[in-house]
Order: structure tokens, then C-alpha cells, then sequence
């Protein structure tokens, strides 16, 4: 059997179906490129078996450890941050493993979408989509950010987007993200991403972050560091305008790892 797990997005978050699988597994591995992991509540969970990361295995061996486990009857669990659902990396692991006709059971973790918008609180039935805002690619920047949060305004739907993740493996700063947008706008200039925009950033959520309503301006002296999200609200209700300007001004405490 293969376990598909997931831990949410920081300490505190893990479900008791998670942690059983893992104390119940014989194979343990993790992979923590789509979140910062809590990799102290994995290993007291795996209960002396030693935790491996499996990144690569992912990505250029299409799991070939995590098969050979299960070939050895085994049972096998691959552990990711947020909910494991939301990574096609893992819809295709998924997909491999019930076509070598091993069984497969997805324990659902707390999504950083669903977080992020509780955090900021924010309605989910107003999310128009989400996109991620990434570094340039051959000096091209991604334009599906502008794209997604323009037809999103204009539909009165709220945006996410996810922030990339650097080379040297660390997760894009809300500061880096706000000068993306604003290179897209000088690009575009259809007035998506002005310097007056206001948008929500939930940063180091579960890790002794915060959650800020500013103006994107703001952003490029924001001392936070990654992992966070950015979202382009549409029109606020009263509701989630009193509600997120509250939660804005709240500084939760916390230290980070």
C-alpha cells in the first residue's frame, strides 16, 4: 500500500489519520520542494524509521525507491507539506502506482489555498483561480498572473498566487513577487498591478508569520521572508473588509525555524 500524506502547512497542522500512517509505515519518505516541511513532527511520527527525502527520486526516477518498497510488500509513505492533492508530481506518482497495481490511499492535509484564505478572511466561493508568480525563464517572465487576477477583477473574483521557489531552493519573498508584478505591469499596463493595488499576503503561515492587506508599493521594503501567497482581492463585502483588516493587524506570536 501506498500512502500519500500530507503534513499542512507548519507545525501544529498535522491530522491524527496522518500520523497514524506514518507510524504505521515501513518506508518513509518525504519531499519538500511544494512547502517548508515540519520534519520534527515526522520523524517523532516515524517512530525510529528513518525519513528520506525523495525529491529526486520524484522528479528523475519516477519513484523508484518508494517502488521498490512496495515490491518488497512494504508499505510505503510519501509526506509533503499542505494537502498532497494540490502537486500534479503526486497525481502522477498516484497514477503509476495503480497502474503496477499497488493500492493508493491520499490523506488530505490542510492546503495552503484553504489556509490562506481563512487566514485572511476571505470568502473561497470568490476564488477566481490560482496562479504562480515565478522567476524569469530565460529572461521571459510568465504572464499568467497578469492574465488570471485581470479576468478575475473583472468577474469580481479573488486571485491566489503562489510564489516560485529560487534555485538555491529558498521560496520567492513577497518583495521579489511585488517587482514581478509591477516589471508585468510596465509590460502590460492594463492597471492590474499598480502601485496602489491593494492585496493580501499571508506569509510563514503555521511558522510564526503573519497576514498583511497593503498596497503593493508596501511590498518592496517588506522585510518577510517565504514561504507566502499574494492575494488580488476583487471587491471586498463588508464582512471580509472588517474581518481582514483585523486579521491584518494582528501579529501572531511565533518563532520561525
Amino acid at each position: 500500500m501506498l500512502y500519500i500524506v500530507g503534513l499542512g502547512p507548519g507545525p501544529g497542522y498535522a491530522t491524527e489519520a496522518a500520523l497514524r500512517a506514518i507510524r504505521e509505515a515501513d518506508c518513509v519518505f518525504y519531499e519538500d520542494y511544494t512547502g517548508p516541511l515540519d520534519l520534527e513532527t515526522l520523524r517523532r511520527a516515524a517512530v525510529g524509521e528513518p525519513v528520506r527525502l525523495a525529491r529526486r527520486d520524484l522528479e528523475e526516477e519516477s519513484g523508484r525507491r518508494i517502488f521498490e518498497c512496495l515490491r518488497e510488500g512494504r508499505r510505503a509513505v510519501l509526506v509533503t507539506a499542505g494537502d498532497p492533492a494540490l502537486a500534479t508530481s503526486h497525481h502522477a506518482l498516484v497514477a503509476l502506482a495503480r497502474a503496477r497495481g499497488f493500492p493508493v490511499q491520499i490523506i488530505p492535509g490542510v492546503s495552503i489555498i484553504c489556509a490562506a484564505f481563512s487566514a485572511a478572511c476571505l470568502s473561497i466561493y470568490k476564488l477566481g483561480g490560482v496562479a504562480t508568480v515565478t522567476y524569469p525563464r530565460g529572461g521571459i517572465y510568465s504572464r499568467r498572473p497578469y492574465e488570471l487576477a485581470e479576468q478575475n477583477l473583472r468577474r469580481d473574483m479573488h486571485t491566489l498566487l503562489l510564489l516560485d521557489v529560487r534555485e538555491d531552493g529558498f521560496f520567492m519573498p513577497p518583495r521579489d513577487a511585488a517587482e514581478i508584478l509591477l516589471r508585468l505591469e510596465e509590460e502590460e499596463q492594463r492597471g492590474v498591478f499598480t502601485l496602489d493595488r491593494h492585496v493580501a499576503v499571508v506569509y510563514r503561515l503555521g511558522w510564526g508569520g503573519s497576514t498583511l492587506y497593503t498596497q503593493l508599493r508596501d511590498l518592496l521594503s517588506l522585510e518577510a521572508e517565504g514561504p507566502a501567497v499574494i492575494i488580488v482581492p476583487a471587491r471586498l463585502s463588508p464582512v471580509e473588509k472588517e474581518c481582514l483588516e483585523v486579521a491584518a493587524a494582528r501579529r501572531p506570536a511565533g518563532k520561525a525555524p
